[in-house]
């Protein structure tokens, strides 16, 4: 078989293969449910990971707190006891006119309240004391208070009177007056504290008590007037009631004679007395007739024998009781004799002869009955018609009573009306002679020995604490807007997928340099040993080191059998992927496996460098067929066991050169040289080449790094993988700061600082 024979053959062996792995696959989806309710721990952690953010608000918010505490003027608090008495003091009852009682208390004392912060009541002690003068008063203030601007000038007349109450000078001292003036009711009693804050203690005693003395005159003047109004009202509508009175009484006296209405009582007149006792006779008239015409319907029934009349007449009971002795002598004789015996003939004439005395006592009972019938019916029509004649008489008087009712009410409003005001006009000019008040001071103010204001110490705490309060929900807010993947439980709820493992964040230990004529120049490091160079993505740390352990051993554990062709990638540049293959092929090598590393990103290559490796021969020679396979594979520097393929020169077309048979061939042949072959490629969200690795390969592993890859990124990336058929062994999330990261990460430092697992043997390994 000739050379290209060999090359189709090899190439549709490729093909089968590619297309084998190709076929879909079932998505393996890590199934895991969200907490319900997060743990209190994990609150601290998230505060704890943004300490510096919680502490510069804390920072911010009590040094501008202090500032403006420490800025800000000491006042001085006026305090005066009031008693608001509900009850007026007062010896009459006139209630209408100054007795809050009849009012609801609650409206009540709210009234006061607002009395004593009104503009009428500060205008007048504003004008008393002549608080227009003060600086303190008029002068204009900034910034809450925290500045104050100049005293404007005073006018001429202001020496000759008090300015007007739209003077500017005099507004803004009502206006700082009425804004200093604050009412405390206590509980549970009448008592009132007014305060009034001050720069000076003694205006502030001075002003509270005027404005005390100021509130108690207002109340009484306030009485005063509404007394002294009602007396006059009062007098002038007495003086129209009493001849409203007057000509009421004379209306309904004359009504009364021309109408013939005499009283009995007082709702109670002749006719209608004379109508109630004839409707009672009427209705006995009605019961008496109804009870005989019950007798008198049995008698047109025939039921005679049952009637009072009969079955209770002695004479009608006799008879019964002789005819029964004759029947029984009847029965007796008829046994032996005939009858037409002269004996029997005898006794049965008797018997005819009772029968018929018995007849007629039952006639003479109906005839009464009928009698007595015809009698009630006839008293009952007689009754009725009486009545009739009564109702009429009534209806007539009650025509002409109406309008005497009309009269009488008017007159009796008048006559009510005239006796109340007469009483309140009494009460009126009683209470325009008293000079008592419902309000007293209890407990005048004396001059403050110490400022109310500023509270230092309070306002200095509750600065701090607003300060953390604000930090930590921003705290939170920062957190609720940051969608990156930052823990090994965020790539599981949010993805779905295994966490292989969390690499800590570490610097290259070199890098590639560039000469005078801008070639790259290769440099290795020193190991820890200080004897063997290593390449510059090689991790020599002790915490690095067991972190690419944990992925190793978490990348074997994924699946059986253990995938050997791994694609390594992530979802945009920068992630780490080349540093995560290189150093997990180094510690897979460890374990005395052959290992290879691909580069296969040919757009920015750099294995090379981070292996510090010559980037020629590569695998775009091997894939356009200038150079066999084994030919591009190169040591790794001071790494067992480990080699690389660099990219080569970049292809102009490298989605096409990865598509080819020949890229599945040389695969699958470093597949069976090697124990594993892991494959470093551009991301997925970037280009088409990962997707079409992916079904080269036998398992991907996505890299993403820690705070800066957005886990909606990292979704999409997984569905184009799952498109491709691709098996995803799972996420490492790279580039993780342990060392400032304080949301639960101390395990991953567990035995770092002390060597765990570390030996200058595994380091020569890696």
């Amino acid at each position: 078989m000739d050379e290209n024979q060999i090359t189709q053959v090899r190439g549709h062996d490729a093909a089968l293969v590619r297309a084998e792995r190709a076929l879909p696959r079932e998505p393996v989806v890590l199934d895991v449910a969200p907490e319900d309710v997060p743990h209190l721990l994990d609150y601290w952690e998230l505060v704890r990971k943004r300490r510096w953010l919680v502490l510069t608000c804390a920072l911010v918010v009590f040094t501008t707190v202090a500032i403006g505490t420490l800025k800000e003027k000491p006042i001085y608090e006026g305090k005066v006891l009031v008693e608001i008495d509900p009850e007026a003091p007062s010896v009459v009852n006139f209630k209408e006119v100054v007795n809050p009682s009849t009012q609801d208390m609650e409206s009540y004392e709210d009234t006061q309240y607002k009395i004593i912060k009104s503009r009428t009541l500060a205008e007048k002690v504003v004008r008393d004391l002549e608080l227009y003068k003060n600086p303190e008063f008029i002068r204009d203030r900034y910034l809450f208070g925290l500045f104050d601007g100049g005293v404007p000038p005073l006018p001429a007349s202001i020496e000759e009177g008090p300015p007007d109450s739209t003077a500017p000078i005099f507004r803004n001292a009502v206006g700082y007056f009425m804004s200093s003036v604050d009412v405390n009711p206590i509980r549970r009693s009448n008592l009132v504290e007014v305060t009034f804050d001050s720069t000076n203690p003694q205006t502030a005693a001075m002003v509270a008590n005027k404005l005390a003395d100021d509130y108690i005159e207002n109340n009484l003047q306030v009485k005063f007037d509404a007394t002294t109004k009602a007396s006059a009202w009062l007098d002038n509508k007495l003086r129209e009631l009493r001849a409203q009175v007057e000509a009421a009484d004379d209306r309904l006296a004359e009504y009364a004679r021309a109408n013939g209405i005499v009283f009995i009582s007082q709702s109670q007149t002749l006719v209608t007395e004379r109508l109630a006792q004839l409707q009672g006779q009427l209705t006995g008239a009605q019961s008496d007739r109804m009870g005989k015409q019950a007798l008198y319907d049995q008698v047109r029934s025939g039921h005679i024998d049952t009637l009072p009349g009969v079955v209770g007449n002695p004479l009608v009971q006799s008879l019964e009781g002789r005819k029964t002795e004759l029947e029984r002598s009847y029965d007796d004789m008829s046994v032996n004799y005939k009858p037409d015996y002269p004996k029997m003939v005898e006794i049965k004439k008797q018997m005819d002869a009772i029968d018929k005395q018995i007849d007629h006592e039952k006639k003479i009972a109906a005839k009464t009955i009928i009698d007595e019938y015809n009698a009630a019916i006839g008293r009952e029509k007689y009754i009725q018609a009486a009545v009739e004649d009564a109702k009429k008489s009534v209806n007539d008087l009650a025509d002409k009573t109406i309008q005497y009712n009309i009269i009488k009410r008017d007159s009796d409003s008048n006559h009510e009306l005239y006796a109340a005001l007469t009483e309140r006009m009494k009460e009126a000019n009683a209470a325009a002679g008293l000079n008592q008040s419902n309000i007293h001071v209890v407990d005048p103010s004396v001059v403050p020995t110490g400022p109310v204001k500023p509270r230092v110490m309070l306002n200095l705490t509750i600065g701090l604490l607003l300060g953390v309060a604000l930090g930590v929900g921003l705290a939170f807010f920062q957190e609720y807007l940051d969608k990156t993947l930052k823990t090994p439980d965020d790539v599981e709820q949010h993805l779905r997928l295994p966490s292989l493992g969390v690499l800590p964040r570490f610097a290259l230990a070199g890098a590639a340099e560039k000469d005078e004529d801008g070639i790259e120049t290769l440099a290795l490091t020193t190991g820890s040993n200080g004897h063997h160079p290593v390449a510059p993505a090689i991790q020599t740390t002790p915490q690095a080191i067991e972190a690419f352990r944990s992925l190793r051993t978490s990348v074997l554990l994924s699946a059986s059998p253990v995938p050997r062709l791994i694609l390594v990638t992530s979802a945009l540049p920068s992630e780490g992927k080349t540093t995560t293959a290189i150093n997990l092929g180094a510690t897979l090598a460890s374990l005395g496996n052959k290992v290879v590393v691909v580069d296969c990103d040919m757009r920015r290559p750099a294995v090379h460098r981070g292996t510090a490796v010559e980037n020629n021969p590569g695998f775009v020679q091997c894939l356009t067929g200038h150079l066999d396979v084994s030919g591009a594979v190169l040591p790794v520097p001071g790494v067992e066991n480990l080699s690389v393929i660099p990219c080569g020169p970049i292809p102009p077309n490298p989605a096409e050169v990865l598509s080819s048979p020949l890229c599945a061939d040389l695969l699958h042949r470093l597949r069976e040289k090697f124990e594993y072959v892991l494959v470093d490629s551009p991301p997925l969200l970037s280009v088409a080449d990962s997707r079409i690795l992916a079904t080269l390969v036998d398992a991907v592993v996505l890299v993403a790094r820690a705070h800066s890859t957005p886990y909606d990124v990292v979704r999409r990336a997984r569905t184009l993988l799952y498109g491709s058929g691709a098996r995803i062994l799972g996420v490492a999330l790279n580039d993780l700061d342990v060392e400032r990261n304080g949301f639960g990460y101390q395990q991953y430092q567990y035995g770092y600082g002390y060597g765990y697992g570390h030996s200058p043997g595994d380091h020569d390994a890696a």
